[in-house]
């Protein structure tokens, strides 16, 4: 049988491939990509080349000879676009620009409640987001992610419903942020960008699979499997904060429903319980707390856990068991090969994390739970931010993409609409 001519989109394909395998450190030379990508020779150096006269690729230095003339090493130019990222979460937020490895260049962490609204968030961001391009070509911008904690109907850019954001509901992210910046705007569950950077970010292979559960003042989780985060046909997938699990109609969430995990164990959940703690005086520590501020929040919660006060610790660990009984039936119908939990929760001392491990290992099927790693999260507050930044450029690189703007040389020859739909 003969085979068929290569077409534009096959060009494109290797094109993206060969781009992703130097990015992503899987090979570096030309014999590499060829080894790795199963492609001929001269479609690996036709391929390498466009990819060099695009900006993308370099050759760098001289590789170890195996036998032979030595090969040049490859290096993908991180420098040759900016992304600005922003994840907002119930109270803050997180602001970044980053080369297109990913790097943070800087970055703010702010306090901003989200519930401000969409026009106040924006104008908000709009000014840090200037403040960060400052010291860089804004000519250089290629694209801008934003991660909201609700969910998202990923192909339009719209939040849908979300329970803790007041007047976004179908607001048009995409549109705002395009008009204002002129370039590809992606937007985001927050989980899913959290757990997109912590795979990137340790290393996570690309025939892996990974739960990212945050637990913070709300309750989300993000999945990524093999190499890409895993959305579900609207974008919902991962929402456990909203599953029921306790058949108690007196257990009223915010997002209107009753028995929801977040109404349990997420951090509002818990300083609504210790208030109540404190007027029937279980906890001298966040008395203390509630006298000195007229509140308290699930940060004083953790520092609780840190002092040792009994109420803290008690409430932190039912949170761990109640999230890790759920998490222990998602590991028997997922199988990942790692459960990493990030977000406030985390945050005070070790009683969260092991509590949820131990409850997930002695609940979950043994061949489930065998090789299985529960970790907490190493990326911190720019691990939403990061991943955005690579939600962007694999969404930029990918072969549609590449085949709408590599005849023009950059992203910016054609219209952001034409990069985001169908991506």
């Amino acid at each position: 049988m003969s085979r068929r001519p290569p077409t534009a989109i096959d060009q494109y394909e290797a094109l993206a491939t060969v781009v992703r395998l130097v990015r992503r450190g899987r090979a570096r030379t030309r014999p590499e990509l060829g080894a790795a990508a199963l492609l001929g020779r001269t479609v690996i150096s036709q391929r390498v080349e466009e990819a060099i006269s695009l900006g993308l690729l370099e050759d760098a230095d001289v590789a170890p000879s195996s036998g032979g003339r030595a090969p040049r090493r490859l290096r993908f130019r991180s420098e040759e676009g900016l992304v600005l990222s922003a994840v907002l979460g119930a109270a803050a937020l997180d602001v970044a620009v980053t080369d297109l490895d990913a790097r943070v260049l800087d970055h703010r962490h702010l306090e901003w409640p989200v519930a401000h609204g969409p026009e106040r968030t924006f104008d908000f961001l709009d000014e840090y987001f200037a403040e960060l391009l400052k010291a860089h070509d804004p000519a250089q911008l290629w694209a801008v992610v934003i991660g909201v904690p609700g969910p998202v109907e990923f192909a339009t850019g719209r939040p849908s419903q979300p329970p803790i954001m007041p007047g976004w509901d179908g607001y048009d992210i995409r549109g705002r942020m395009q008009r204002r910046h002129g370039v590809p705007v992606w937007v985001d569950n927050d989980a899913n960008l959290l757990a997109l950077g912590e795979a990137r970010s340790t290393g996570l292979d690309d025939d892996q699979h990974m739960i990212y559960v945050k637990a913070g003042t709300g309750i989300g989780a993000g999945v990524v499997s093999r190499g890409r985060v895993h959305r579900g046909s609207k974008g919902a997938a991962g929402d456990i904060g909203h599953a029921r699990v306790l058949e108690d109609n007196s257990v009223m969430c915010r997002c209107g429903r009753t028995g929801c995990l977040e109404a349990l164990a997420g951090g509002w959940a818990l300083a609504r319980d210790a208030v109540t703690a404190v007027h029937e005086g279980r906890s001298r520590y966040l008395a203390d707390i509630h006298r000195a501020t007229g509140e308290i929040t699930p940060a004083d919660i953790g520092r609780g856990v840190v002092a040792g006060d009994a109420w803290c610790l008690t409430a932190v660990a039912r949170a761990a068991e109640r999230i890790g009984s759920l998490m222990a039936a998602l590991v028997n119908f997922y199988n990942p090969d790692c459960v990493v939990f990030g977000g406030g929760a985390v945050a005070g001392g070790d009683t969260f994390l092991r509590v949820a491990d131990h409850t997930v290992r002695s609940r979950a099927l043994p061949l489930a739970a065998a090789d299985l790693t529960v970790r907490a999260a190493v990326t911190g507050d720019t691990g939403g931010v990061v991943g955005g930044a690579h939600l962007a450029v694999d969404m930029l690189l990918s072969a549609d993409a590449l085949a709408a703007w590599a005849p023009g040389g950059r992203p910016s020859a054609v219209e952001p609409d034409r990069l985001v739909a169908g991506v």
